[in-house]
């Protein structure tokens, strides 16, 4: 395999091209959010759990890239699945936190039905992860989907995971705060992500990296960890994220 290969896909990017990155990978700008949340039905399920492909053309072709960077990928240790948020990590601060050898598959505007789809992709079957970093959900929550469709999608990407790469060790970040003060349907996220660690817990061989929700949560309208849309992360937000993912490993590996 090319030395160029064993790095992770992003490249360093200028404060201008990040910004301009951000938008054409933009997570879906939020919602109005609810009051109160009906339980799901059989149609708020499905939108969440039907593998479909990505919905942009741009989404399209990244995850044709690295289903092609997948197929000649034999040495990866560690694969991250997840949208933009995924994907713009910079490369410098993913191989602090999981070593040279790893492969971004990140895709900007994924929503849980979309990794699912390529998580059939038969070229991911060629990798064997020992550990697999897992961060979704964001855009389901930013176009309206119900918490309890997002926690299935993610329910069954666990499952996927599980069966395509034999249970390797899972590193989770739930979402994200998001908005101004951290406020889009903030109460809905928290629960959420309470409910994915539950389901961490009953599978084991796996962490949530909980410090990630205090080291990015902002109480201002604006935050430096944040880009102005207080979706994506600016670099000081990455940074953030990364001591938050190397604590919980760290962790991890303590008797």
């Amino acid at each position: 395999m090319l030395r160029s290969e064993q790095r992770t896909i992003g490249s360093a990017m200028t404060r201008g091209t990040y910004v301009a990155a951000v938008l054409a990978l933009g997570l879906l700008y939020p919602a109005r959010a609810r009051a109160t949340e009906a339980p799901c039905d059989v149609a708020d399920l499905a939108v969440a759990t039907f593998p479909v492909p990505p919905q942009s053309a741009t989404a399209y072709r990244r995850a044709q890239q690295i289903g092609d960077m997948a197929g000649r990928t034999r040495d990866a240790d560690a694969a991250l699945l997840g949208d933009s948020l995924t994907q713009l990590w910079p490369d410098s601060s993913v191989q602090e936190v999981f070593g040279p050898n790893v492969l971004n598959l990140g895709v900007g505007g994924d929503r849980t039905q979309n990794v699912l789809w390529r998580l059939q992709d038969e070229r991911y079957a060629r990798l064997s992860p020992r550990t697999v970093f897992l961060m979704i959900g964001t855009n389901g929550l930013g176009s309206g989907d119900k918490t309890c469709a997002i926690r299935e999608g993610i329910r069954r990407i666990v499952e996927r995971i599980d069966t395509l790469w034999h249970k390797p060790f899972l590193v989770v970040v739930g979402i994200l705060p998001r908005g101004r003060k951290s406020s889009f349907r903030d109460a809905e996220r928290v629960s959420l992500n309470g409910e994915v660690r539950g389901l961490l817990r009953e599978r084991g061989h796996a962490v949530m990296v909980d410090a990630a929700e205090a080291a990015l949560r902002c109480e201002e309208d604006q935050c430096a960890s944040f880009t102005p849309d207080m979706v994506h992360l600016a670099p000081p937000g990455y940074a953030a994220l990364g001591a938050a993912v190397r604590s919980a490993l760290d962790a991890a590996k303590t008797p």
